[in-house]
């Protein structure tokens, strides 16, 4: 056979077709691997991961989230929040953690009321503490305790938002519309 013919097939040693096979299948599988990334947790998905802290009763903005790519099996059991922003954060959101449907409300402090409860706002009077959401209080009117416990949402300069009983709400409401409430801090 002369010089810069090409050979046939049948004249390949088998020696040079495996080790072309080979680096072909080596080759692939080295592009596959750079394309789609194994992982032994499942395959990749984008999620909402906190970047900066949210505090309990604020709302999500642009900022607070940033997308990550993470492996199904490294995922919360829990479903992640598919769009977070302006969504109101249930609890304290701490930087890193995957941003959770079950730790968002809907927006304002809707999100922040127990079952059962109404908000109400109080307005801002001469001794009344320094008070954060969370704590807790006591209103009281001439009458005594209207009532005990209530939850605080929010805190402004007008006043002080509480969560109550749903069948206290009527007498709050009396009692605020006769600017006769004053909080209290539980302990």
């Amino acid at each position: 056979m002369p010089l810069g013919e090409p050979v046939p097939f049948h004249r390949i040693p088998l020696v040079r077709l495996l080790v072309a096979l080979g680096l072909g299948l080596a080759t692939f599988l080295t592009v596959r691997s750079a394309v789609e990334p194994a992982s032994d947790a499942g395959p990749l998905v984008e999620v909402a991961v906190v970047a900066r802290p949210v505090r309990a009763g604020a709302p999500v903005a642009p900022d607070d989230v940033r997308t990550a790519t993470l492996p199904v099996g490294a995922l919360p059991d829990a479903e992640p929040a598919p769009r977070p922003v302006g969504h109101t954060a249930r609890v304290d959101l701490v930087p890193g953690e995957v941003v959770l449907a079950a730790r968002l409300g809907p927006r304002g402090l809707a999100a922040l009321l127990p079952p059962g409860t109404r908000a109400l706002a109080v307005p801002r009077a001469a001794g009344t503490p320094p008070l954060e959401p969370g704590q807790r209080v006591d209103l009281l009117a001439s009458g005594g305790i209207v009532v005990d416990g209530a939850s605080v949402l929010a805190v402004d300069d007008s006043g002080t938002t509480v969560a109550v009983p749903e069948e206290a709400a009527p007498a709050v409401a009396e009692a605020i519309a006769a600017s006769a409430v004053t909080l209290a801090l539980a302990g």
